[in-house]
């Protein structure tokens, strides 16, 4: 009886993990080798189990939902060079300031944090600059995730029906991020950083 359970709950942990990125916002696709010409490319990877009843979190550049990330996934960005501002709706959200390079690639890893309950959840966003422990890691960590995109009509229909509250709760989200403790939870990614 016990080996029929232990059974069944690999049996759901498979299921869950290979229909992570079949929904109706993200898909699963292959990732790109590199930016377009001109442009800067961004990697987000979030390699660890979220340990948590919240698995996925929207990440916006701004105020554009440009993915989710989701537990043994990633995710890219391509933008124009420049300095952007990457936003989470986790609970206690970091933001990242990057400064990005035409025709560099950047990553930045998304690690899960379970707070006092299993809805209280936090990420921190970790950028990979150059010489950090993470610098080597990232193309161990491609093999071992799943490269969705977002379905950009899904998504853009879902930011137009909730885009007051997005924009409130992505104001909060800044203005938190101008505080004392904000400034402390900023992480920064620079142009030397890319690839």
């Amino acid at each position: 009886m016990k080996k029929c359970a232990v059974l069944l709950i690999a049996l759901l942990v498979l299921m869950f993990v290979s229909c992570i990125l079949s929904d109706k916002y993200m898909t699963k696709a292959t990732p790109p080798e590199g930016p377009t010409p001109g442009k800067a490319l961004g990697f987000f990877r979030q390699p660890n189990y979220p340990g948590t009843v919240v698995h996925q979190f929207k990440i916006w550049e701004k105020y554009k939902l440009i993915g989710i990330s989701r537990f043994k996934s990633y995710f890219s960005f391509e933008c124009d060079p420049g300095k952007h501002y990457f936003v989470s709706n986790a609970h206690y959200p970091d933001v990242v300031v990057a400064d990005l390079e035409a025709d560099k690639t950047y990553f930045i890893l998304i690690q899960t944090i379970l707070d006092y309950w299993p809805w209280h959840t936090s990420i921190d966003f970790i950028p990979v600059t150059r010489g950090s422990e993470y610098w080597d890691k990232v193309d161990r960590y491609k093999q071992k995730l799943k490269y969705g995109v977002i379905q950009q009509a899904a998504a853009n229909e879902w930011e137009n029906e909730s885009r007051g509250e997005i924009i409130t709760e992505l104001n909060e989200i800044i203005s938190y991020a101008k505080t004392p403790e904000g400034q402390n939870r900023m992480v920064r990614l620079e142009m030397e950083d890319g690839r």
